[in-house]
């Protein structure tokens, strides 16, 4: 049977409901959540999140490919990663775990034209919406048992990998505002501020609260309340409460 094949299947309600193809599943994404979602769950599970995730791969890459090309920008993440690499070689000479000659070697060989930071920034948003999809789903998977609700693994996959395609046009258009602004920032109240006028961590928290990173949560909210059949209370309190705890702990240890 084709991905273009509709199956009728009786939803929660008694009612015949048609199977999405995957073109109507993402689109539904953007349109109409709760019922895309509620059509997902009612229906014979499919795979929805694979052209999904290829699709997100293909707007890291051109967000990675703008990043590369601006070499201003490029310079500007590279002294900052310099800085946090040099404090950190200099205690760990300090306590006799590396050499200052080895510590200014490891400094000097760090280059935004090597083959491995553009190996690193191609190849990571290649894998990154894989590992993200997995491991955000994974997370789901085992606080949604905790909270004892029924659902398919498969369609938590579902929910995260259509959901991702938001996250994703979010990065490509951060990328596009970074050029501008001169610094890389995100689609939120991270504009509004500079880092050195309210901190490294505030900074960082603020730049994280990103509006289609909100969206993309509020997606993913609603296709679990769908798909395990728990209130959107509930949903969202997870998804909120995990996003939230993120924010905090990736701030502070940046």
């Amino acid at each position: 049977m084709s991905e273009e094949t509709y199956d009728l299947q009786e939803n929660h309600n008694g009612n015949s409901v048609q199977q999405l193809s995957v073109g109507e599943a993402i689109s539904g994404v953007f349109t109409e959540p709760s019922e895309t979602f509620e059509t997902i769950a009612s229906t014979p599970r499919k795979n929805y999140w694979l052209i999904p995730v290829l699709i997100s791969i293909a707007l890291s890459l051109a967000a990675t490919f703008l990043f590369m090309r601006d070499t201003e920008l490029v310079d500007s993440v590279m002294d900052k990663q310099k800085v946090k690499l040099s404090e950190q070689f200099d205690k760990n000479v300090k306590e006799g775990k590396m050499s200052r000659e080895d510590a200014d070697k490891a400094l000097e060989g760090i280059s935004s034209k090597s083959t491995f930071f553009m190996l690193a920034g191609y190849g990571g948003a290649v894998l990154g919406p894989f590992i993200i999809l997995f491991l955000l789903s994974i997370i789901y998977l085992v606080v949604l048992k905790i909270a004892k609700a029924e659902f398919d693994f498969g369609n938590v996959l579902n929910v995260v990998g259509l959901s991702a395609i938001i996250a994703s046009l979010g990065g490509l258009l951060s990328m596009v505002v970074s050029i501008f602004t001169g610094r890389v920032s995100g689609i939120g109240l991270g504009l509004l501020f500079k880092e050195e006028n309210i901190g490294v961590q505030m900074y960082a928290i603020l730049s994280k609260i990103d509006i289609f990173q909100i969206w993309f949560y509020v997606v993913v909210a609603i296709g679990l309340s769908k798909i395990a059949r728990i209130s959107m209370a509930t949903s969202a309190a997870i998804v909120f409460g995990i996003y939230i705890v993120y924010i905090i702990a990736s701030s502070f240890l940046a």
